[in-house]
């Protein structure tokens, strides 16, 4: 989406620019544009906060994922069985 040179923005650019913002970084006049736009719109600033939380939980959850998986370990017995099926496998 291309955002035009007019300094008011709609509630459309602005939730693209909010979602951009996720991914990139904004350009010096989106920053300014979308700053502008959002102490008028309560709307779009809500959007924004829902954006925010929804990423911090996500990143939460990738991080409480990771420390889980970081900490499993297999049972001897269960590793038997792994190798066990592994090597009927070949034959």
């Amino acid at each position: 989406m291309e955002i035009d040179n007019k300094i008011m923005i709609t509630c459309k650019e602005s939730t693209f620019l909010i979602s951009k913002k996720q991914q990139d970084k904004l350009s010096r006049a989106e920053k300014m544009k979308l700053q502008l736009h959002l102490m008028m719109c309560k709307h779009c600033r809500k959007f924004a906060e829902q954006i925010s939380f929804i990423q911090k939980g996500i990143k939460r959850l990738r991080l409480k994922i990771e420390a889980q998986s970081a900490n499993i370990t297999l049972s001897v017995e269960q590793k038997a069985k792994i190798k066990e099926a592994l090597h009927n496998q070949k034959k």
